[in-house]
């Protein structure tokens, strides 16, 4: 027996060293807004030469900043990722009573291997959400308000680094609180307010407004869901993507719905219930994080020998899977660069043994060698700006600038985003109800933009008049305003 504890720990063990070491190796350091908090970093840190854009919480960001800061370099938010991931792993095999069935489902779950790189706010989030969900349930059996007071406030705390919790806090208030007493419900609310503090203070003394970033994110989400987002982004995923999404929840999590279990556990299979229709809204592998070790701990007393098996056998082939597309970026550098693109077009997959960030560095220092001190229109897109002033580490580059800001000078104008949607009623009323979204160029903005010279762009054209090519770099093509 002692011997195979000795055996069980050294798999665990080894199985833990190959998520460190695929995590810090590969080149890959997460998708969709890792710009939102990397960027902030950056800024506070005071190396950041454009005007930051972020629709998400400055807090993660700027916990980062001595680091990047003293390193030049993100490196850090990818130690901090894996701090939280053995965390929640951790805590799951704590609050499960140190089941090692738990243990196992945890450490082999494909989203732990998913975001292990990631440099997002969401693995400390739901390592803060998971501690919630476990007081919470203390709170439900004893009625204890100290343990309401611990839920709400990691509730908050999560709230605060990662603006997605927002929606699963009023699953948690339907799902635990239905059969409570009103003030217990309005004393969580408070407990959450607690919480978020942080968050709070911090863009009070950025910003000069508590809730600017609370109120920004979810306009930004209501644009998105109901008006096609400022740039006409996808609100709704597809069927397709959906699927990949339950992918990484476990296969028996159906048997939180069982009479059985939904009898002892009914509070449980509600929030979960719940939180299933709300990924199916918003379909994307990162959200699973957030349900995926509440799953485990639910399931993992449950399973049948043979079920646990065949969980960890998918698991094992799923987390093979996810882990490809990193494995390849330690060497070589592939457009399809996480499972979800993999998956979606694979028939346009392509390996280069260059990496494009590499080739941007070298291309901005030599540009800054041989045009230091300038200012640079960035294009074709309206963020492409962000890609070299992310990159870049250095004091030779006075300004990156947004080929959409650029524009809105060039014809005089402030607005970037402006839509209105209105009732329409079927009957014979008065007055219409609408709401307006406005999103126009900051009028602080400081910019001499009639004095830019230089466009950049990582493609063949520039999309701006009266600029002309003067250089292909590796990657970058330089352009010069012509008189």
């Amino acid at each position: 027996m002692e011997k195979r504890q000795k055996n069980i720990k050294l798999i665990i063990l080894t199985v833990s060293l190959v998520l460190i070491l695929i995590s810090l190796l590969t080149h890959f350091y997460g998708g969709t807004d890792v710009y939102d908090y990397t960027d902030i970093a950056k800024y506070l840190s005071g190396d950041y030469p454009a005007k930051i854009r972020s629709s998400h919480s400055y807090l993660y960001g700027f916990i980062h900043t001595p680091i990047v800061d003293i390193t030049n370099s993100f490196l850090i938010f990818k130690i901090t990722s894996l701090i939280s991931l053995f965390l929640i792993i951790y805590s799951v095999y704590r609050i499960s009573g140190r089941d090692i069935k738990a243990l196992w489902l945890i450490l082999l779950s494909p989203i732990v291997w998913y975001l292990s790189p990631w440099a997002s706010p969401i693995q400390l989030a739901s390592l803060f959400f998971l501690w919630s969900y476990h007081f919470i349930k203390k709170y439900d059996k004893t009625d204890n308000l100290r343990f309401l007071l611990y839920s709400g406030i990691l509730s908050g705390l999560a709230w605060a680094f990662w603006d997605a919790v927002l929606f699963f806090i009023p699953l948690f208030l339907i799902s635990f609180m239905y059969n409570k007493k009103l003030i217990h419900s309005l004393y969580f609310l408070l407990f959450i307010f607690l919480g978020v503090l942080p968050r709070l203070i911090l863009d009070q003394f950025l910003i000069g407004f508590a809730f600017f970033g609370i109120i920004r994110h979810v306009s930004a989400s209501l644009t998105l869901s109901f008006l096609g987002g400022v740039y006409n982004q996808e609100s709704l995923a597809g069927i397709f993507k959906l699927i990949i999404v339950l992918l990484f929840l476990p296969l028996y999590s159906y048997l939180l719905f069982t009479k059985k279990f939904f009898k002892e556990n009914k509070k449980t299979s509600i929030f979960i219930g719940l939180s299933f229709l709300l990924i199916i809204f918003n379909s994307q592998i990162r959200f699973a994080m957030i349900i995926v070790p509440i799953i485990i701990l639910s399931i993992s007393k449950i399973l049948t020998k043979k079920q646990f098996t065949i969980q960890i056998v998918i698991f094992l082939i799923l987390t093979l899977f996810v882990i490809n597309p990193y494995a390849i970026q330690i060497r070589y550098s592939t457009n399809l660069s996480e499972a979800g693109l993999y998956v979606q077009e694979v028939s346009k997959f392509q390996v280069s043994s260059e990496f494009s960030d590499k080739l941007i560095r070298e291309d901005l220092k030599d540009i800054t060698y041989e045009y230091p001190h300038e200012v640079f229109v960035v294009g074709n897109e309206p963020d492409s700006y962000r890609i070299p002033a992310n990159l870049y580490f250095g004091n030779q580059i006075k300004e990156f600038v947004s080929i959409e800001d650029y524009n809105l000078f060039l014809n005089n104008e402030t607005t970037i985003f402006d839509r209105t949607a209105c009732t329409s009623y079927k009957i014979n009323e008065r007055r219409d109800f609408c709401i307006n979204i406005l999103i126009r160029k900051a009028k602080g903005d400081v910019t001499d933009y009639s004095s830019i010279s230089y466009a950049l762009t990582g493609e063949m054209d520039i999309n701006l008049e009266n600029f002309d090519l003067v250089k292909r770099y590796r990657v970058l093509s330089l352009f010069k305003k012509s008189n």
